[in-house]
């Protein structure tokens, strides 16, 4: 059953329209996991043909934030850091999947990695949110 936080953090990816340019869904959030896709689309190719690599990061900034939110609050990022391991290239979507590290009173630490249909991976890296005083909702426990 979907928690109220869940809800809160689902709608809110629907407001912003960069998010909704990159056509990112947020497919799964729960308390230490989110998953989430985008489709693999020309207007987000490099002149290689693959997936540009400011379009993944934002994916991947994109789910892990929204994993941060799961704290109730609203998050911004503090760093993050995306490695590139192989190009982005011959499949319908890019999905991210990204894994509560620690989350703390003011900082939270997601681990994120990006991979094919086919389940290769393709880029990983991490993310450090600060958790605002703007409470969303509030979590169940």
């Amino acid at each position: 059953m979907e928690t109220n936080i869940e809800r809160v953090v689902k709608e809110l990816l629907k407001k912003s329209p960069f998010i909704d340019f990159l056509g990112i869904e947020l497919l799964a959030v729960e308390k230490e996991r989110a998953r989430g896709r985008m489709s693999f689309a020309k207007a987000y190719q490099n002149p290689y043909g693959s997936l540009h690599g400011g379009a993944l990061y934002s994916l991947a900034d994109t789910i892990g934030g929204s994993l941060a939110n799961m704290c109730g609050n609203a998050v911004t990022t503090v760093e993050g850091s995306l490695h590139f391991l192989a190009p982005a290239m011959d499949t319908e979507y890019i999905y991210c999947d990204a894994t509560l590290k620690r989350r703390g009173a003011h900082l939270i630490t997601v681990d994120v990695e990006i991979s094919d249909d086919q389940g290769k991976l393709l880029d990983c890296g991490y993310f450090t949110y600060y958790k605002t005083e703007f409470v969303l909702a509030e979590p169940e426990q």
